[in-house]
Parts: C-alpha cells; sequence; structure tokens
C-alpha cells in the first residue's frame, strides 16, 4: 500500500505546479481522426483491450461515467496526458458520499473535485497515510468487489484515494503499458509508457510522437503517427492473431453502444404496443421498433460475449442483460400460441426499463468486461447454473410485469361499470392470469433446475452440495415461494385475484436473491458477485409495488363488500 502513498507523496510537485498556471478549460480538437488510435493495444485489467476500452474505463474510475464533458473517451485521455497541469485543476475525480465531502472539508453540494484541490486538502493527505499505513488495500474502481461489515464512508475514502492515485499514474505514463513484452509470452506484463522515457523502445518512440502531434494539434501528423503507434504495437503483442477480431469487435461494441440502442427502442417499441388495437400503423411501427431492440440486444449480448470469451456470469450488469432478453424471449414464446400483444407490450417495457437501470448506474453496475475470478473458470456446472437460474429471473419478471396488468383491470372493475364491461374486464383477467401461470411455470422449472445445478456446482468447488450460505437461502425461498402460489392456484386456495398479488409480491424474493445477498447482505461464499449501492432506487421500486398491491386489494375489498 506505500506504493499509493509514494504516487500521492509525487504528485504534489504536479499540483504545486499545476496552481501556478491559470485554469483553462480543456476542448477537445476539431477535426481530429481518432479510429487508429481507438485501436491500438493496451494491456490492462488482465488483458488485451483497445486503447478506447481502456479510455472508457480509465473516465469510469474517475468520474463515475463512461464519459465525461464534450470529449471523445479516447481523446479525452490523450489530453490529460498532453495536459497534466490543466486537467489537474479540472474537476474530474468523483466524491460521490456526501459524509466524504464533510470530512474532507468539501463543500458537501458538489460532486466533483479536482486533483489539485484534493491533494492541497491536508484531510485527504491524512486520510491517504492512514489507509496505506493500516495495509488496506486503495482501490481505483467504482465497485468494491468486497464491502461485507464495512463502512461506506471508508470505502468511498479509498476509492477517492484510488483515483487521484490512479490519475497521476496516468500523467506520469505508469498506467498506459504500450511496450509488449520481447518473449512473446501473453502472459508476461507490458512495459509502461513511462520506461520509455528512460528506456526507449519502438512502441513508445511511436506512442510519444503521437502524443507531440496531439499536442501540436497537427491533425495530419496525429493520423499518420497513430496509424504508426497502432501498427508498431500489434506487431509486437503475442498472438495478436487470435485478439485481432476482439479488439475491433469490441471497439465497435463502445461506438455502438447497442444496449443503450435497445433500451430507446424497446421503449418505443412498448408505446406502439399500447396503440396496436388502434389501427395497421402502431400495429406495424410496434412490430419493428420490437424486431430492431431484439437485433441490438442480441448483437451486444453475442459481441460481449465474444469478447469476453465466456457466458454473462460474473456480475449484476451482465446479468441484467441476459434476464431482459430472457424476458423478451419468454414473451415471444407465449406470444406465438395466443398472439396477445399485452405480452410483448409488457416485455418491451421491462426489457427498456431493466436496460435503463443498467446503463443509468456504471458506479454501481460495472459495465466493463473483466476477465473471470479464479473460481469461475474452467467450470462447466457453474455456467450452467448461473445462466439458467438468472434466466429463470426474466420468467419472473414477466409475470410480475403482467399481474401487474392483471391488478389494473381489477382496478377498472371496482369502477361503476355496465355487466357486458363487467364480463369483458372479468375475461380480460382470466387471460392475464393464465399468462403468468404460463410464466411462472417456465420460471419455477428453471429456479428448481438451477438450484439443484448450483449444488452440483458448489459440491464440485467446495466439496458439499448444501451450505446455508444466503444465496442458496434466499434462491430456496423463491423457489418455495413461487411452489406455493403455483399449488395454491392448482388446489384453489388462491382464486382469481390472490394468484396476481401472490405473484407480485413473489417477486421480491426474487430481488433479494438477485440483488439484495450481493449488495446488501455482503454475505457468504458468492463473493465474487458482491458490490454496494442503489439500495435506495430498490427499496424504493419494492414499496411503490407494495403499496399499488395494497391499494387495489382495498379497492377489490370495497367492491365486494358493497356489491
Amino acid at each position: 500500500m506505500k506504493k499509493y502513498l509514494g504516487i500521492l507523496v509525487m504528485a504534489l510537485a504536479t499540483v504545486l505546479t499545476a496552481s501556478a498556471v491559470l485554469a483553462e478549460e480543456a476542448t477537445p480538437v476539431k477535426g481530429i481522426f481518432l479510429n487508429d488510435a481507438r485501436m491500438i493495444p493496451v494491456q490492462s485489467g488482465g488483458r488485451i483491450k483497445p486503447f478506447d476500452e481502456f479510455a472508457r474505463e480509465t473516465i469510469l474510475s474517475f468520474t463515475g461515467m463512461r464519459s465525461f464533458g464534450k470529449f471523445e473517451p479516447s481523446e479525452m485521455i490523450l489530453s490529460m496526458m498532453v495536459n497534466p497541469q490543466m486537467w489537474a485543476q479540472t474537476p474530474i475525480i468523483l466524491v460521490g458520499n456526501e459524509d466524504v465531502r464533510k470530512e474532507l472539508l468539501l463543500d458537501p453540494k458538489q460532486k466533483y473535485f479536482s486533483p489539485s484541490e484534493l491533494m492541497k486538502s491536508n484531510v485527504f493527505l491524512q486520510y491517504a497515510d492512514s489507509i496505506s499505513s493500516g495495509g488496506q488495500q486503495v482501490t481505483s474502481t467504482g465497485v468494491n468487489p468486497v464491502t461485507a461489515g464495512k463502512d461506506p464512508r471508508v470505502e468511498e475514502m479509498k476509492r477517492v484515494v484510488g483515483r487521484v492515485s490512479q490519475f497521476q499514474a496516468l500523467i506520469s505514463g505508469k498506467l498506459w503499458m504500450v511496450t509488449p513484452p520481447k518473449d512473446k509470452n501473453p502472459q508476461t506484463a507490458w512495459i509502461p509508457l513511462s520506461e520509455g522515457m528512460t528506456e526507449a523502445t519502438p512502441q513508445s518512440t511511436a506512442v510519444y510522437a503521437m502524443l507531440k502531434s496531439y499536442l501540436d494539434q497537427d491533425l495530419d501528423g496525429f493520423k499518420t503517427n497513430a496509424a504508426a503507434a497502432r501498427k508498431s504495437i500489434e506487431e509486437a503483442t503475442p498472438q495478436f492473431e487470435s485478439v485481432s477480431t476482439s479488439l475491433k469487435l469490441e471497439t465497435f461494441y463502445n461506438q455502438l453502444r447497442p444496449f443503450l440502442q435497445a433500451m430507446i427502442f424497446y421503449l418505443l417499441a412498448g408505446l406502439f404496443w399500447l396503440f396496436a388495437s388502434k389501427g395497421r400503423f402502431p400495429r406495424l411501427m410496434a412490430k419493428f421498433f420490437t424486431f430492431v431492440a431484439i437485433a441490438m440486444h442480441v448483437t451486444g449480448f453475442g459481441i460481449r460475449c465474444y469478447v469476453a470469451g465466456r457466458p454473462p456470469v460474473t456480475n449484476m450488469y451482465e446479468s441484467i442483460i441476459w434476464v431482459s432478453l430472457g424476458v423478451v424471449a419468454f414473451s415471444l414464446i407465449l406470444y406465438a400460441k395466443g398472439r396477445q400483444t399485452v405480452l410483448l407490450c409488457t416485455s418491451s417495457f421491462l426489457a427498456g426499463l431493466a436496460l435503463f437501470a443498467g446503463d443509468s448506474a456504471p458506479m454501481i453496475m460495472d459495465p466493463t468486461i473483466r476477465p473471470l475470478v479464479p473460481v469461475l473458470r474452467s467450470n462447466y456446472w457453474l455456467t450452467i447454473h448461473v445462466l439458467t437460474i438468472t434466466l429463470s429471473y426474466g420468467a419472473f419478471m414477466l409475470a410480475m410485469g403482467i399481474s401487474n396488468v392483471s391488478l389494473f383491470f381489477f382496478h377498472k372493475k371496482a369502477r361503476p361499470h355496465t355487466s357486458a364491461e363487467a364480463t369483458s374486464i372479468s375475461q380480460r383477467i382470466a387471460s392475464l392470469n393464465q399468462l403468468s401461470y404460463r410464466a411462472l411455470m417456465f420460471g419455477t422449472v428453471l429456479l428448481a433446475a438451477g438450484t439443484i445445478l448450483g449444488g452440483v456446482w458448489a459440491d464440485y468447488s467446495w466439496g458439499r452440495f448444501w451450505g446455508w450460505d444466503p444465496k442458496e437461502v434466499w434462491a430456496l425461498i423463491a423457489l418455495l415461494a413461487y411452489m406455493a402460489v403455483l399449488h395454491g392456484r392448482y388446489a384453489g386456495w388462491v382464486g382469481t385475484f390472490a394468484f396476481p398479488l401472490w405473484t407480485v409480491i413473489c417477486f421480491s424474493t426474487v430481488v433479494m436473491a438477485w440483488y439484495g445477498v450481493n449488495f446488501v447482505l455482503g454475505v457468504g461464499l458468492h463473493s465474487y458477485g458482491f458490490s454496494s449501492g442503489g439500495q435506495t432506487f430498490v427499496a424504493s421500486f419494492l414499496l411503490l409495488q407494495l403499496a399499488y398491491c395494497l391499494w387495489i386489494a382495498f379497492e377489490h375489498k370495497k367492491a365486494r363488500s358493497t356489491a
């Protein structure tokens, strides 16, 4: 941990120099050609990735967002490296916890601060020293793998120290690994750009030439030097042919942002499906937007799996992508049989909102592609277990959405209406309940299978089939809850109104198994999925759902008592 303190001490020189320079606003260079710069291979985070992805991850670490201001991510990193004094005075370091801002004697209403402002704070330096001397890990990313039993303020302080340290590592050239190993061993660490100052390599020389042309705003020179740097590093990269396609696809993926596109088209599709019965045009538009949304969703999912070399089994962001795709898939299966547009309307809104949640909070749900932790590698049963059990969440989410619609019709039924309208509403409710029932059957079978497969993996990894781990317990609770609803409906114990009501309420067990264990409890053997944040949003969702259910139940009971 002393290396972090050392970096911070070294940063003091830069900060003191920067404080004497009049702050200017950094602006992008107009007309600059970044295609080759984006494609430069970089070793970072345990894998080879394009410079474009390296830039986005670095900016995410600093700011909590994948892009910042008017800058394209790759250009922002280049600008930081050639204008370190300017950026040292630019508020780019996120301090997300208000209590931490108060402890550092910063403006509690402000979220972003400049590295210079933080480094001139004696309180900040004291915290950095205490973290270093205490032997605690200083993290620079926004997502902590282990948060169990720790004070959120301490964790945020570690992240802030890490962000400032990472900024200094970037502008000093220590963060950017540019020179592949001479032994051509893919496992050997690359040499950082900073070492090119003392022992030049063809790759560091080419990168320095690119940076100089950017500083001089020489557009033609930058284009030529960026292409030369890319070529030099590609030729020296061990087994470059094996990563060449993934580098291109990952850059394309970042520029396309397929899940953002899918989110927009899903929400548009949902709006048009609402009016699909009004005429041919809204129905055609709904089908078109649904098709485009699914195409974008599948494209993004496929590219991500190819680049990562694995299915989505590591974190909440990846599971949201998979679960939202499952919602749409189950709705299409049920739609193929009954042609009921409520399925596609509901699934479009659910998938769009799920992707919105994943895209809007990158500090909580880390979108970066990371190598698997050792416990997840080369384990067939774990992959099948995670995919199966999370796919069941998609079926349960669809059932929850349809049941909410069913409860809305109970609200309509409680209003004054004719006997013909009452009959029509009752038929509609029965149809919706049948759709929810089918979705629950999909989900329950998959959840049961996933839980059993989880036991197989646990026996393989930990030497026991079942150990009452919180993740195991809440998966079992969710399974038993839904089985109770299904058996109650079959036996006649759960009536026409109680069925959608309990289907909605039971989804809270899925939320706990999916989100709560990792983000709230943060204990157990499934530590590779632990993180923090989002509790307010999730709690608000659950409270709104509960309030909605209680409101409809009150109206239903009142209507029955006056009938």
